[in-house]
């Protein structure tokens, strides 16, 4: 059974919140979610009877700003491996599994790098998110690109374009506002998103709740897509799994490509017909079974 809207307090004080889904004594798989996203994102791709079928214990966890986790100001990207840590502490978990969706990826990559010896592996799926190389920036779609340049080029024209994008129209708009997004999207997302009204109510649920404290950790977390790392992909030691659909626009798969080149013990599957939403929702199972294996 599903533990649900769930809180601890990290070592700092924040309050810090999760998710649990699947059977309590399953393989313990930690989920981070896209930006602007939140822990009940999950649900929109992992069915839970895979995870009962599989034995996977499904963690998914709130990033600081978002949801029910505290914002952190001046936060940076190698500090969220410690939050991770406590909650594994807090969780007995011992050695996992993590799989990170999107915007989630260079959380992903950064746990890869700074907790190789508490983990098994680390899947991202559509998440190699490496806005900080120019050259792999060409072909991002404009709405991605606005989302993760504005903050550091026009701050107050960030905060209001993001106010009203995610604060306010998921809440007052929220059919124009799927509109909108699927707009951005390449043809074997928009058929699935069009086709599936769950998936819709699903997506608004999601950037509600991870707006519920205002913008700032949408914000925030625009900045620090764009901020160097403070590690090197080539220094990853944890064994990483790639899934990219070659049609997404939102994270072009030549940033899969970099990334897969760059990580030594990488396996990357490419899809050729998939894009930024459609890969997860038509492979969830194939994933997650490959990170628990």
């Amino acid at each position: 059974m599903s533990k649900l809207n769930q809180q601890f307090r990290l070592p700092d004080g924040r309050r810090f919140g999760y998710d649990e889904h699947g059977p309590s004594d399953g393989k313990p798989l930690f989920y981070f979610h896209g930006s602007p996203g939140s822990r009940r994102e999950v649900t929109l791709y992992v069915r839970e009877e895979i995870l009962y079928s599989l034995n996977i214990r499904l963690i998914a966890m709130d990033r600081p700003g978002m949801g029910l986790s505290d914002f952190q100001p001046a936060r940076r990207l190698l500090d969220f491996p410690g939050d991770v840590l406590a909650l594994a502490d807090h969780l007995s978990v011992e050695r996992f599994s993590l799989l990170a969706y999107s915007l989630g990826g260079p959380y992903g990559f950064a746990c890869a790098f700074a907790i190789p010896q508490r983990l098994h592996r680390v899947g991202i799926i559509s998440g190699a998110a490496l806005f900080t190389e120019s050259e792999l920036m060409e072909t991002v779609n404009e709405g991605t690109r606005k989302f993760l340049t504005l903050p550091r080029e026009k701050p107050f024209l960030s905060h209001l374009f993001i106010g009203l994008m995610l604060g306010v129209m998921p809440r007052l708009a929220p059919q124009w506002f799927v509109a909108q997004a699927n707009s951005l999207l390449p043809k074997p997302d928009r058929v699935l998103l069009i086709t599936n009204p769950m998936l819709q109510h699903g997506f608004v649920n999601t950037v509600r709740e991870a707006t519920r404290q205002g913008t700032r950790g949408a914000h925030h977390e625009s900045l620090l897509a764009v901020t160097e790392y403070g590690f090197r992909l080539q220094d990853i030691q944890t064994p990483v799994i790639i899934w990219h659909g070659e049609k997404d626009k939102n994270i072009p798969v030549e940033m899969a490509r970099f990334a897969a080149s760059a990580i030594p013990n990488c396996e990357a599957k490419f899809y050729p017909n998939e894009g930024h939403l459609s890969l997860f929702k038509k492979h969830a199972e194939e994933i997650v079974r490959a990170l628990v294996a």
